[in-house]
Parts: structure tokens; C-alpha cells; sequence
């Protein structure tokens, strides 16, 4: 059991018993100052103006190696990827079909089937179609 302390008495503390926490230098330090003399402007002037000048040549040269968006006429799809899509769409029609002709049944089922065929048939055409 541990011993009650009474109001009056005075709180000990066991030295090297604290929290344990980094208290670390007590001492305060200011900010080191830096002069800025006449000498340290000329330099910072001429360091400004070079930058400047080879920002300025840079600009001047162009886009050179910079990446480009491919032209309009180039972005067709490629067989692979149209039918990587239709067995795709396939891959998806055949466990969809299970699921709403087992879990749904009936003619309700039957309608959903063929809701999701034209859906996923709409988006194999539009997807040819257009690109």
C-alpha cells in the first residue's frame, strides 16, 4: 500500500527520477547576424544578373526535350487493346449471368441479363467507335 501524504507536507523528489524527458541546453543562444556589407550586394547584383541572362537565353531556345502530347490523329486503339475489352466483357458477362439467373431468377433475372448485355455491348462499340 502506498503511504498517504498530508497537505502541508512537502513534495520530494528523487534526483534522477524525473520523467526522463531531454531537457537539453538551458542557455540561451541569439540567431547568428550576418553583415550585409557593400561587398555582399555587388555580389548578390551580379549573381541576379547572370541568373537573368540564362533564364532569358534559355526561353529564347525553345521547347527542346521537353515532352510533348502525341498528336490527335495518333491516339487509335490497336487491335490487342479491343480485344483485350471484349474478352474483358466477357470475363464479366459470365459470372453476372450466374448471379442474376440464380440470385434474381425468373423473368426479372432474364431482364436484368440482358440490361447488363446491351450495357456492356454499348460501351465495347462506343469504345471502338470513337478511338
Amino acid at each position: 500500500m502506498t503511504p498517504q501524504m498530508d497537505a502541508g507536507q512537502p513534495i520530494r523528489e528523487v534526483p534522477g527520477a524525473g520523467y526522463g524527458a531531454y531537457e537539453g541546453n538551458q542557455s540561451y543562444a541569439p540567431p547568428p547576424q550576418y553583415n550585409a556589407g557593400p561587398q555582399s550586394s555587388a555580389y548578390d547584383d551580379e549573381y541576379v544578373d547572370s541568373l537573368a541572362q540564362r533564364l532569358s537565353q534559355r526561353m529564347a531556345q525553345g521547347p527542346q526535350g521537353k515532352i510533348q502530347a502525341a498528336p490527335r490523329g495518333s491516339d487509335r486503339v490497336s487491335a490487342g487493346m479491343r480485344l483485350a475489352l471484349a474478352i474483358v466483357s466477357i470475363a464479366v458477362l459470365v459470372p453476372l449471368a450466374a448471379i442474376l439467373m440464380a440470385g434474381v431468377g425468373g423473368a426479372a433475372g432474364l431482364i436484368s441479363f440482358g440490361a447488363a448485355c446491351m450495357a456492356i455491348f454499348l460501351i465495347n462499340a462506343v469504345f471502338s467507335d470513337h478511338h
